[in-house]
């Protein structure tokens, strides 16, 4: 997807899972890059005939690297901004799209889930199974080290230290929103989904439209 210059709007879409550093095969296939929604939107900037910037949003999250820091690039852009969605803002995708001067959804779309999870298979019983054990020979001063080696068992210094990881994220991420939505409950930042129409009112969006060109007449 590309950057669309349309009179004085500038239209960013966010389509697709979020990553950073993609090959292009990956973004042939769907995914899309911050560092790509990046260079739009330093072009929408830059351009003096652009005065409103619009990102068009369907996507249900991704990675955290590189979120955080174009979430603060959305947040300090000196136009007006607007984030759309009729289909997905989630996780990741919503971090990015709540830093927009006004957030808006068709009431059925899906906004939310503000949370951050890791996901590390403990193979150790299936390694035992077939009569393998993995040793892990690290030095004495990093227990942290080698967390999730295949055929492993986290340890419970590993697992909290995860935690810790996982947690400072998601208060990265509350912080984010609360910093440009004053009005979400805590309670709507545990993690969980919402219909546009839902989201709406528990603050996460500004406003409710139908259709993006029903979204760029109300901006």
């Amino acid at each position: 997807p590309m950057l669309v210059k349309s009179g004085e709007l500038a239209i960013i879409p966010v389509k697709g899972v979020i990553g950073s550093g993609l090959t292009e095969l990956e973004k042939m296939m769907g995914a899309v890059d911050v560092d790509d929604v990046e260079e739009m939107l330093e072009e929408a900037e830059r351009d003096p005939g652009v005065e409103h910037i619009i990102f068009d949003f369907d996507s249900p999250g991704g990675t955290v690297t590189g979120v955080e820091e174009l979430a603060n690039k959305i947040r300090d852009v000196g136009k007006p901004t607007m984030a759309y969605t009729d289909s997905e803002m989630a996780s990741a995708a919503y971090w990015l799209g709540s830093q927009a001067d006004r957030v808006v959804a068709s009431p059925s779309a899906t906004v939310g889930s503000v949370g951050v999870y890791m996901a590390i298979p403990d193979m150790s019983k299936l390694y035992e199974s077939q009569g393998v054990r993995m040793v892990v020979i690290k030095s004495s001063g990093s227990p942290l080290k080698g967390a999730g080696i295949e055929g492993t068992s986290l340890s419970d210094e590993q697992m909290a230290d995860l935690q810790a990881s996982v947690d400072g994220i998601h208060e990265d991420f509350k912080a984010a929103i609360r910093a440009k939505r004053k009005m979400v409950a805590d309670s709507a930042l545990r993690g969980q989904v919402f219909s546009g129409k839902q989201a709406a009112a528990q603050g996460l969006v500004t406003g409710l439209a139908d259709s993006f060109s029903k979204a760029l007449a109300s901006f």
